[in-house]
């Protein structure tokens, strides 16, 4: 038996996996090995369903009590200890169903549902809770052909699933452009989505390492968005501090496309890119530029936010400059000890190794390169990201769930009307 490289280190890297996901999985596998899938696996979901349910109702409550009460632990929490904060109700059961109609996961009898399908489910439950489909008993209002059918049909859920990883595969792509949305509204006129959507840069809006140049499909779904009043703001590790041309240079392609239909200036408004994970704020200007938002002084983002514990203009210069000191430090004694040919690069908040030479770094010693990093940070007091690029590892001062709260406050938008596509970080 033989394994593609991608998988065989997506086994290697456990610290890439997401708890809730794994026990999800787990409780998947008896009823795969006993072939009983179709029988257990929607009750399993619904089960899934009812405990983060109650997760959330707990944390509302301990939230509406300033945490006065005695603290409680949902059944979830003790199951899975690193589960994290849902914003809105997840239907999953519905999800499955409609994404088991499509791909038919319960008629396989030697692969079990994977980590990725999970995703795509719990994804999708997303989406459905986004468009305000309410499924918390039975009768849950829903049409089935609405999720199983071709997806250029799907409304909103076209726009999110698109972008979502691997959720649309490749025979469901549709070549018309016009199948999308039209820039008079088309299928999206009563629009019913979240008021912001956020997105990573690398392997979601473009290629790893590349730039957004011609996808005028992927361009138009983000102009109509714009039309429709919603929020879409790029949060992206890349880091050039304020030099706005580079980051512009990284979205041209999606620039140009704006430029060439003409988005009127208060829909340009309502794009931003979030640089260095949550550090550099820029928006687009009605010369389909990026421009710095100001940091401090009324209307300052910086100082509009400081309420937040976390925002970058809480942040102590001892403390950035110790954190980037330690991880340099182990940056540069991973290079001497495990041989590689790379070099460690500095900038004003992040530390990164790049390689020296056409070959690239093995994945595997990247990985070492970033769990050395998150040990010899431990448990520091600023905000931080380290992560395997790919080609290269960095670690940020901060990161991009500081980053969508920082948008959330500054545009005055809730948590449960905010989507974010891209990362595992939530």
């Amino acid at each position: 038996m033989s394994f593609s490289s991608r998988r065989r280190n997506y086994l290697l890297t456990p610290h890439r996996r997401d708890g809730l996901t794994e026990w999800m999985k787990s409780l998947l596998t008896h009823s795969f090995v006993l072939d009983a899938l179709d029988e257990t696996a929607p009750g399993t979901f619904a089960h899934c369903e009812m405990l983060i349910e109650e997760h959330r109702k707990i944390a509302q409550e301990e939230n509406d009590d300033n945490g006065a009460g005695t603290p409680r632990l949902s059944r979830l929490k003790q199951l899975v200890p690193s589960v994290g904060t849902f914003h809105t109700h997840l239907p999953l059961r519905k999800a499955f169903e409609a994404y088991n109609a499509k791909y038919c996961l319960t008629a396989r009898h030697h692969v079990q549902i994977t980590f990725n399908e999970l995703r795509h489910i719990l994804n999708l439950a997303q989406i459905m809770a986004m468009r305000g489909i309410q499924c918390h008993d039975e009768e849950c209002d829903i049409s089935y052909d609405r999720w199983t059918q071709p997806i250029s049909e799907a409304r909103m859920s076209k726009v999110a699933l698109e972008f979502s990883r691997g959720l649309i595969r490749d025979d469901d792509n549709d070549d018309d452009e016009e199948d999308a949305t039209s820039e008079n509204g088309g299928e999206m006129d009563g629009f019913e989505g979240p008021k912001m959507i956020t997105f990573d840069g690398d392997q979601t809006l473009y290629s790893d390492g590349a730039n957004f140049e011609s996808n005028p499909k992927l361009a138009n779904h983000l102009y109509v968005l714009l039309l429709k009043g919603v929020t879409i703001a790029v949060v992206t590790a890349a880091g050039y501090e304020y030099e706005s041309e580079k980051y512009t240079l990284r979205l041209s392609g999606l620039f140009a496309y704006f430029k060439e239909k003409s988005l009127p200036p208060e829909a340009c408004a309502r794009f931003y890119l979030f640089g260095g994970e949550c550090n550099y704020l820029l928006h687009l200007g009605q010369d389909y530029k990026l421009h710095p938002v100001k940091e401090t002084g009324a209307g300052g983002w910086m100082s509009s936010t400081k309420y937040i514990p976390d925002t970058p203009g809480n942040w102590d210069d001892e403390q950035i400059k110790d954190l980037l000191d330690k991880a340099e430090t182990t940056v540069n004694d991973c290079v001497t000890k495990l041989k590689i040919r790379g070099r460690v690069l500095r900038k004003k908040r992040a530390v990164g190794l790049i390689p020296t030479t056409a070959t690239a770094i093995p994945r595997e010693v990247l990985d070492e390169v970033v769990l050395c990093i998150q040990h010899a940070l431990g448990n520091m007091d600023l905000p931080y990201c380290a992560f395997n690029g790919g080609r290269d590892a960095w670690v940020d001062v901060g990161n991009k769930r500081v980053g969508v709260q920082i948008l959330q406050s500054y545009m005055g938008i809730e948590m449960h009307e905010t989507l974010h596509i891209g990362d595992q970080f939530l």
